[in-house]
């Protein structure tokens, strides 16, 4: 039988506007894990584990961990802390998984289900580059039309060091479906000024797929953290203002984990 986990060969595109124009796009891909399907991964797939090394493999303690026994549990805890009471049945992440025992995620989504398939809330677990995390919530009432999760957070997060800390984020999450489409814009003083999306195509999980995707972007998630650099490097040769992580420590707020500053 066909898991519902699932491969999204995607494209990511980053559109900066202000104060200087740059922009970029690459290829990669990630994976839409059923969090209930993890075990059954593990035993049935050569190329993936489950809390051990492996071409692939997937490890709660790299997103939000609460201590559960397991990683549905975990992010079930913690919507049940905001304050979300309807029941749970499914939930999937999209992230991209270790590849030989490395992983960065700039993002992570969460997609929470229904018993009767309605998508009844989002997370998305927003990464930086100094091993902290920070989670934004979204409810049914944040759904536009029934097909997408927007809204605005204050961001209060250490995310890019050409970033201010008060700048805000609008997502726009769509459930994955044979599609994934998820926007991440930035705002500053009622304007936008930075331009982000990340689409793709589903693909079977299976071990031929695991292989083809595995050469066709060899050490992505390496490759990634490359291409942060890479940009920083670029953006500080155009003299884009620089904010340090020290700097306004008063308003790196909700972070769940990191390492020491």
């Amino acid at each position: 039988m066909e898991l519902n986990s699932k491969i999204y060969e995607c494209r990511v595109m980053h559109h900066r506007l202000e104060p200087k124009k740059n922009t970029f796009h690459y290829g990669i891909f990630t994976f839409l894990l059923d969090l209930d399907e993890l075990d059954k991964m593990d035993k049935e797939l050569r190329f993936f584990s489950l809390e051990k090394w492996n071409l692939f493999s997937f490890y709660k303690k790299d997103h939000l961990d609460y201590g559960f026994p397991t990683h549905k549990e975990n992010l079930i805890s913690y919507v049940r802390q905001m304050g979300f009471t309807e029941e749970i049945s499914k939930v999937f992440i999209i992230a991209n998984p270790r590849v030989l025992g490395y992983t960065f995620n700039p993002v992570c989504f969460y997609y929470f289900y229904s018993s009767n398939g309605d998508c009844v809330c989002a997370v998305s677990e927003v990464h930086n580059t100094f091993g902290e995390m920070k989670p934004f919530f979204f409810t049914k009432e944040d759904m536009v039309e029934d097909k997408y999760f927007n809204k605005i957070y204050n961001k209060y997060f250490y995310v890019s060091p050409f970033q201010d800390l008060e700048t805000s984020f609008e997502f726009k999450l769509y459930p994955p479906r044979d599609k994934m489409k998820i926007e991440i814009d930035d705002w500053q003083t009622g304007k936008k000024v930075f331009l982000s999306n990340y689409t793709g195509d589903k693909k079977e999980m299976k071990d031929s797929n695991l292989i083809y995707y595995f050469f066709k972007y060899p050490l992505i998630t390496l490759r990634v953290i490359v291409l942060i650099h890479w940009q920083a490097m670029i953006l500080l040769l155009k003299k884009v203002p620089f904010y340090r992580k020290m700097e306004n420590q008063e308003l790196q707020r909700g972070v769940y984990v990191g390492k020491s500053n």
